[in-house]
Order: structure tokens, then C-alpha cells, then sequence
């Protein structure tokens, strides 16, 4: 399992450096490895099913599936995954867009289970109204190893 913990006077570094590498900046992606040796290249991931797979064997701490309502008839779905120790999202990946609340539930989840991920047991989805609904899913890593 990777070491995620930074000293407290590095995390605002980090952060920035994340931010800045996710958008595109490629001195910030190539300084990834200075604060995540473990994660660098992982943050840039587009490949939703290698992201989750990555992720997954990585042994990232804290993982949910968000559903969002875009418009009238349009659901997406995005993993987020952060670190524990900052506690702030490492990357967010788009899984797709659907036509009903539904399917997206649906299919993230499957691209999750398919991928490396569980549903969490212990923790209750949550349902937070912001303007037409967001759903959290809390996931973790398997236990067992993909094959």
C-alpha cells in the first residue's frame, strides 16, 4: 500500500501541483513524482476502466461513485478518488453520461465492480439535493486482486 501521508507544510504544495497537472500543465505532471511517487500518472488517467483499475491496485483510501444530474435528460457519472491523508480528490473520472438516474447508478457501479471496487457495506449512499440531485456511493478497493 502506498504511503499518502505528507508532512502538513507540503500539502498546499501538492494540491497545487495536482490542480495544475490536471489541467494540463506539464511541469506540474512531471513534479507529480516529488509528492505521489506511487499515483504519477495515475492523476492523468482518461481511460475510465484503467483509472478504476489503477486505482484500485494502488490501494487509494477513500473512493466514491458520484452521480450527478446535468440536465433535463442527461445523468452523469464520474468516480472520485482522494487520499486520505489530504483529503482531497486525487482525480475525478468521468464514466459517462446517461438518460436516466437509473442507467447511471447502474452503470457505474458495474464499471466499478468490474474494476477492482465494492460497494461499501458499512456506509450509507447519500442523496444530497443540489438543484436536482447528486448521488455519493462510498466504494472501496477489493480485498482480492482483480484477475
Amino acid at each position: 500500500m502506498p504511503n499518502d501521508a505528507l508532512p502538513p507544510e507540503r500539502i498546499a504544495d501538492a494540491v497545487a501541483v495536482l490542480r495544475k497537472a490536471q489541467e494540463g500543465d506539464q511541469k506540474a505532471h512531471r513534479d507529480l513524482r516529488s509528492y505521489f511517487p506511487e499515483y504519477e500518472g495515475l492523476v492523468m488517467q482518461t481511460d475510465h476502466a484503467r483509472y478504476l483499475e489503477l486505482a484500485a491496485r494502488t490501494g487509494l483510501e477513500a473512493t466514491h461513485l458520484l452521480i450527478m444530474h446535468i440536465q433535463s435528460d442527461t445523468w452523469g457519472a464520474l468516480v472520485d478518488t482522494y487520499t486520505s491523508d489530504l483529503g482531497m480528490p486525487l482525480a475525478s473520472v468521468n464514466l459517462g453520461d446517461y438518460a436516466s438516474r437509473t442507467d447511471a447508478i447502474r452503470e457505474a457501479v458495474r464499471a466499478a465492480t468490474d474494476n477492482g471496487w465494492a460497494p461499501d457495506p458499512t456506509s450509507e449512499w447519500s442523496d444530497f439535493d443540489c438543484g436536482g440531485g447528486e448521488i455519493h456511493i462510498p466504494i472501496h478497493a477489493r480485498s482480492t486482486p482483480i484477475t
